[in-house]
């Protein structure tokens, strides 16, 4: 006690303090201490949350139809639905087309969008990839949306705008091609 004192008033006699430089002193210090290793528990790898899936980017350009969706060309578009058994969802279109340009809005609204995470998302203008006018099982007409099937590359002749008889790959912005991706998604194991 007598030492602690001693301390006391050496330290009173050479460092003349004052309230709020002790408060200070006391808060320097504070911070400066470690707390016990036993607090600061690391989470076990198990505890942690999964890691996000990053969210594919477009190798294409969108054409307008919804810069949120990551549109692939159409060879690419073939070989990543094969790669990854995803079905992939072609758009026919033309620039010149009235119809088309209607249907552009459609694939911003957000639950198509989100639907099309589970698809690999092809939009071709069929006057610069002539390719795209082999996908055209009952004529050529613009727009035309199909279902690919990831197999055999081909379209599946059972995913069809039930609304029509005729055109049945034709989708105006009133018909319902998220119901249509969500039967694609269902009959192909993505759900």
């Amino acid at each position: 006690m007598a030492r602690f004192r001693r301390l006391h008033r050496f330290v009173a006699r050479t460092v003349p303090l004052c309230a709020g430089t002790l408060l200070a002193l006391a808060t320097v210090v504070a911070g400066c201490v470690d707390p016990p290793h036993a607090s600061r528990e690391r989470p076990r790898d198990e505890d942690a949350p999964p890691a996000a899936t990053p969210k594919r980017q477009a190798t294409a350009p969108s054409n307008g139809f919804g810069d949120a969706i990551a549109w692939r060309g159409f060879d690419e578009g073939l070989a990543e639905s094969k790669a990854q058994g995803l079905p992939m969802l072609l758009v026919v279109h033309a620039s010149w087309c009235p119809k088309c340009k209607e249907l552009k809005p459609k694939f911003s609204e957000q639950e198509l969008v989100d639907l099309s995470e589970r698809f690999v998302m092809v939009n071709v203008d069929q006057d610069e990839v002539p390719a795209a006018n082999g996908f055209g099982p009952d004529g050529t007409y613009v727009p035309r949306v199909l279902v690919v099937k990831p197999d055999d590359g081909r379209p599946d002749a059972e995913l069809v705008n039930e609304r029509r008889s005729r055109t049945v790959y034709y989708y105006s912005p009133q018909d319902d091609l998220v119901g249509t991706m969500k039967k694609a998604l269902s009959r192909y194991g993505k759900t």
